[in-house]
């Protein structure tokens, strides 16, 4: 029989284990959160709730503060606890340790709106670039001395994003394969499609009582998660479909592509920072399109293969 999820002030409580929601998810750089109710307490990506956090920090019982991955969203709070041993997967260890290391997984382009905006989020937040104590691989198990709590290598948003199962209580923690009705982000250099939906395919085939994400109010039970993955999972395909769709009219390059509305629709390209996200996911369609021949690329621009 499933442990029952209790409420609480901040979220959900499943057994010793709370989630933490972040009342202002809609934000870039919030995302839940998760804490460990143990003796030595274990946090995961602080970012939910600061006064909440605060107050836990006051109490000096963090021993472990683990990141999911390097995005901000994750870490904004990591200030707060500057005597905790920080964790991270080793591949997302060097955007954690420099900001010049982000800069450099986000975006090639160092005079683009998205270096500019993350540049002012660093500042504003106070984001610091910090130690990095222990770094994991999958099927590690991070330091809980009560939970069982495994970690999954999911990559794809990020190279070294991860998910947390924790065995006893039958929940799966999945992190920024969020669920969220926009579908996937993967607007990164350093992300990758084929790894995402790698990822994806993982986390259908675990069996567990309760799924959460990091974004989002919600802990879903499994008809519900596997109706909303299937729903994040078909974006893939449709961002696909759309640009096949738009090159049945001829030839057109990136920036004419971009225009159309392929994954934010055209009336939303007004943002120069979704504008920015819209290149980058658009060009990794393109790329994988191109290596699975069915469309070609000439001085360019993009077409439909005669194949």
């Amino acid at each position: 029989m499933p442990i029952p999820v209790q409420e609480t002030p901040q979220g959900a409580l499943i057994g010793d284990v709370e989630f933490v929601w972040a009342k202002n998810a809609k934000e870039f750089f919030f995302s839940n959160s998760i804490v460990v109710h143990e003796a030595d307490v274990l946090v995961v990506d602080p970012s939910a709730n600061f006064s909440f956090f605060e107050k836990i920090a006051s109490q000096n019982k963090v021993q472990t503060v683990l990141n999911t991955h390097y995005h901000i969203d994750h870490r904004s709070l990591n200030h707060l606890f500057p005597h905790a041993r920080f964790m991270c997967h080793e591949l997302d260890k060097p955007a954690i340790l420099s900001f010049d290391n982000y800069l450099k997984y986000a975006d090639p382009n160092p005079d683009s709106s998205y270096v500019m905006w993350l540049k002012g989020i660093y500042s504003s937040l106070e984001i610091q670039e910090q130690s990095i104590h222990q770094t994991l691989k999958g099927e590690d198990y991070l330091p809980s001395k009560g939970i069982k709590i495994k970690v999954l290598h999911l990559p794809g948003h990020t190279p070294g994003h991860i998910g947390l199962l924790f065995e006893e209580l039958k929940v799966l923690y999945i992190s920024d394969i969020d669920l969220t009705p926009m579908g996937p982000w993967y607007a990164n250099v350093s992300s990758d499609i084929d790894q995402f939906l790698d990822s994806i395919q993982r986390i259908r085939d675990i069996k567990v009582d309760y799924y959460i994400s990091s974004h989002g109010e919600r802990v879903y039970e499994p008809e519900k998660f596997l109706e909303k993955l299937d729903r994040f999972t078909e974006a893939f395909r449709k961002r696909d479909e759309r640009i096949l769709e738009n090159l049945q009219t001829g030839a057109k390059n990136l920036e004419e592509l971009a225009e159309t509305g392929i994954i934010y629709k055209a009336s939303q390209l007004g943002d120069p920072l979704k504008r920015c996200f819209q290149l980058q996911m658009l060009q990794k369609h393109l790329d994988r399109l191109v290596e699975q021949k069915k469309i070609v690329v000439a001085d360019r621009h993009y077409s439909l293969s005669s194949s």
